[in-house]
């Protein structure tokens, strides 16, 4: 599948920002070797960041300066609209189906958000984020490759009902790239 652009995590944003960070390196890398392939960040990402730095009680202006800089050099900023529903939805309830806990019969689940829901077996969470979640929907909307350094079960569980979506012949396609 030829891609349309990238996606980027708020992780690769804050390592392309930070020159400082030891994967800064290797991430930069792959990223000028994108060439003119159209860079995309999602607004969720940049409220992430931003709140980041605003929550901070030791402000490194440096630092924020340069962040903010990053984002004014990728002014391609995308949020979430009508269309990201239909993949957030989808990609949501495929989580749901495969992990959350029926409550009774209908389809009422014992977890209301993401984050509350935990193997069954051990208890431990399943570390699904629902910002990941909107991500990863807004990458599926514009069939733009997402971009993380996030290699956590959460991650991978969306990126695993995606594709089981797409098997299933629906309107998903969700592309994970894992950079260092």
């Amino acid at each position: 599948m030829a891609t349309s652009g990238y996606l980027l995590d708020n992780n690769i944003i804050s390592i392309l920002a930070q020159p400082s960070n030891p994967r800064h390196a290797p991430v930069k890398q792959r990223f000028e070797a994108l060439g003119d392939a159209p860079v995309f960040l999602p607004v969720i990402a940049i409220a992430e960041i931003e709140f980041g730095m605003v929550k901070t009680k030791t402000p490194d202006a440096a630092q924020q300066a340069a962040v903010r800089q990053f984002f004014v050099e990728y002014p391609l900023h995308l949020g979430i609209d009508d269309n990201t529903v239909e993949p957030y939805s989808l990609i949501r309830s495929q989580i749901w189906h495969d992990h959350a806990t029926p409550k009774g019969s209908g389809s009422a689940h014992k977890e209301k958000q993401p984050e509350d829901l935990t193997d069954r077996v051990t208890g431990k969470s399943l570390g699904v984020d629902e910002r990941d979640l909107l991500i990863a929907s807004t990458a599926a909307q514009y069939g733009l490759v997402l971009v993380t350094n996030d290699n956590n079960e959460g991650m991978r569980r969306i990126e695993k009902a995606a594709y089981k979506l797409e098997l299933d012949g629906r309107p998903v396609q969700l592309r994970i790239e894992l950079w260092p």
